[in-house]
């Protein structure tokens, strides 16, 4: 597959039933969004809010994703160790990360899927319980995140 996280997103949702939505198996009472920025101006302020802790969303580097459902099922598996009690980290964000990984260190993980202080494409990954809480955390990081929104999409389980 050629093209961009975001392009190949684009195709994925418009071959599907339920454009911009995608059931979580595991967990059908999530609601998880991704909105794709282009541009980026501000990654290194991102960086350190991320390291204080002042963000609620994941942000990734777009530059490894392959697909919305690569995603989705990283999201998934993140949520199922949550659940159960096997998180190999200490935040589900971080989980989500290694969870979109093939490698089993979160050094590895985060170097591969992380950012770094010149990412300009950035993927913002939030997980919420309702709908109310998905669309005040996405408000935020479209707040903090100085770049071009490329592609939004709210994907909500039912």
């Amino acid at each position: 597959i050629s093209g961009s996280f975001a392009e190949f997103g684009k195709q994925w949702y418009q071959r599907r039933v339920r454009v911009g939505r995608l059931q979580l198996e595991l967990f059908p009472s999530k609601c998880v969004a991704y909105t794709i920025f282009r541009q980026v101006t501000n990654t290194p302020s991102l960086l350190s809010l991320v390291k204080s802790g002042s963000i609620n969303s994941l942000l990734l580097s777009e530059r490894n994703l392959t697909s919305p459902f690569h995603l989705g099922v990283a999201v998934n598996k993140a949520l199922w160790s949550e659940e159960n009690g096997r998180m190999k980290s200490r935040s589900i964000m971080t989980e989500i990360v290694m969870c979109l990984s093939l490698a089993n260190g979160i050094t590895q993980s985060l170097n591969t899927f992380g950012l770094k202080p010149d990412t300009r494409e950035i993927v913002a990954v939030t997980v919420a319980d309702t709908e109310e809480e998905m669309e005040r955390l996405v408000g935020e990081i479209k707040g903090q995140i100085k770049g071009e929104i490329v592609e939004e999409q709210f994907e909500y389980s039912e």
